[in-house]
């Protein structure tokens, strides 16, 4: 029966805790994730009694419905896990990136390649038990989401990751365990101040445009344009590495905001996608409610990790995975968590290409078409004009969707259908590469599970899930299950598009598949 003293209904984390019998961390994290009604009241957590037991009471029936209509389990480990548990409960369900938003950490630079951090600490959860510590990749770590999420937990995390911006974002997120805040702190009204005092006078900053920045119209505004320059003056006299980096990594994640470019979906002009050039920003203002986001941040993850006797051992490399993943010993790795460039012509690195210059991570061109190279399935443009590819491996269904894709347009040269089925071969061998690489360090019994979606090439449908389930078995991987975790996902232009579409008949769904693998040997 609920009370009727207003004092009595407000309840702080331990009291909240005692009286759903969980622990603080536990209600802490569900919290901070937004999965069970509360309010922060300054830093502190508040609860109302009467919103938990209308929460306790709906959880319930959904578990008991649940219950009775789905009979699907997931087999992970050696365990039988019901689908809605992982489902609805861990964010099985869908992987989208925007989901980090809010999320500690993970909001700190939005990445369009990523994937939610719910769906990573489902993975985890159902993988290790309770306090135990396992060995955790990802191959291609953008910026961090596996890592993090598995040092929260307390595993030991190892990456790869080619890209410089991904690699310093992930680097610094990493190093925020051990990192002084304080020092973060001390430099953010010095930072406010040295905007002001520069905004006033007619000083030319030190900082220069990076000179083989090409873009099709001005990246900045001229107004704009100066107090960035201004910023980077300001970051590069700060005396403490791991507070520049900071710094540079706050920048680089809200940088686009104040251009005259967008993500939408792709970097590209904000008037191609019908919105007013940006005259002017507040430069400082916009970077400072980022590191106040960050320090906020950082104070957390060090909270989570305080009552920790030993710290996760943590390997990052700025290399490719299938040239450096000799550096792992074998048969060391329990669970694999990634997500590979997907089979299309979304382009990670040149949509990186304002950080990587602006950030000074990138000089020329040249720094580009290297990391081009060395990335996963290549591109389009690297690998169309050669002649016809042969594949590493054997799989009926890649074979076929390759020889239709191949007689697709034949008229437009290197833009129908003999270049496309090159990448899509380049890409499928590199699959077999990866699989080839993971099987060497995976522990028998070790669970790899990897997002990818189906792609439209000249109109002709490739389920990649389906592809690499196919390849990974002449590696010692069983498939458990495809789980279907988001349809129509970012990208339909792609089905659209005049040059991929070819002679598409029927409407196809884009999709994304969480595929869940363990190894057998």
């Amino acid at each position: 029966m609920r009370e009727e003293s207003g004092a009595s209904e407000v309840m702080t984390l331990t009291e909240a805790a005692r009286y759903i019998r969980v622990s603080e961390k536990t209600l802490g994290e569900m919290a901070r994730h937004n999965r069970i009604p509360c309010q922060k009241v300054g830093r502190e957590w508040r609860f109302l009694k009467k919103a938990l037991e209308d929460w306790l009471y709906s959880e319930g029936e959904h578990s008991k419905s649940t219950e009775l209509s789905s009979s699907k389990s997931l087999l992970v480990s050696g365990q039988s896990y019901q689908q809605a548990d992982l489902f609805e409960e861990t964010g099985f369900r869908d992987t989208a990136f925007y989901k980090n938003v809010s999320s500690p950490l993970h909001r700190w630079v939005p990445w369009i390649a990523g994937f939610s951090s719910s769906f990573v600490e489902g993975v985890l959860d159902s993988v290790a038990a309770p306090g135990k510590r396992i060995n955790v990749l990802d191959p291609f770590a953008g910026v961090g989401t596996t890592l993090v999420e598995g040092i929260k937990k307390g595993h030991n995390v190892t990456g790869f990751e080619i890209n410089p911006y991904a690699y310093l974002a992930c680097q610094v997120k990493l190093g925020a365990a051990d990192y002084n805040v304080r020092q973060l702190e001390k430099e953010m009204a010095p930072f406010k101040e040295f905007m002001k005092q520069k905004a006033l006078g007619n000083e030319t900053p030190k900082s220069q445009v990076p000179p083989n920045f090409k873009t099709r119209s001005s990246f900045f505004s001229p107004a704009v344009e100066r107090k960035v320059l201004f910023a980077l003056d300001y970051i590069s006299g700060i005396n403490d590495r791991q507070t520049e980096d900071i710094f540079r990594v706050a920048l680089g994640a809200v940088m686009v905001g104040f251009s005259n470019y967008s993500y939408e979906p792709s970097l590209g002009r904000r008037v191609s996608a019908g919105k007013e050039e940006i005259e002017d920003a507040d430069v400082a203002g916009i970077l400072i409610k980022k590191l106040e986001a960050i320090t906020e941040d950082i104070i957390y993850l060090q909270e989570v990790l305080s009552n920790r006797s030993d710290s996760p051992r943590v390997s990052l490399y700025e290399k490719s995975f299938l040239k450096s993943a000799s550096n792992l010993r074998a048969s060391s790795i329990d669970c694999l968590i990634t997500s590979p460039p997907y089979l299309n012509n979304y382009h990670y690195i040149r949509n990186t290409r304002p950080q990587l210059y602006w950030l000074g991570l990138a000089e020329s061109p040249h720094d580009l078409k290297s990391l081009e190279y060395d990335s996963f399935g290549k591109y389009w443009q690297t690998v169309r004009s050669l002649p016809a590819i042969e594949l590493k491996v054997q799989s009926g269904p890649l074979e076929a969707a390759l020889e239709k894709v191949r007689e697709q347009n034949l008229n437009k040269g290197v833009y129908g259908g003999p270049g496309w089925a090159n990448y899509a071969a380049t890409y499928f061998n590199d699959c077999a590469d990866f699989f080839k690489c993971a099987g060497r360090i995976m522990k028998k019994g070790g669970t790899a599970v990897i997002v990818v979606g189906n792609n439209i090439l000249q109109g002709v449908e490739i389920k990649s899930d389906e592809i690499m389930a196919d390849i990974s078995e002449s590696y010692g991987f069983e498939t458990v299950r495809f789980h279907r975790v988001r349809t129509k996902r970012t990208g339909s232009s792609i089905i659209n598009s005049s040059v991929r579409a070819g002679v598409t008949k029927k409407k196809i769904e884009l999709y994304e598949t969480a595929l869940e693998l363990v190894y057998k040997g």
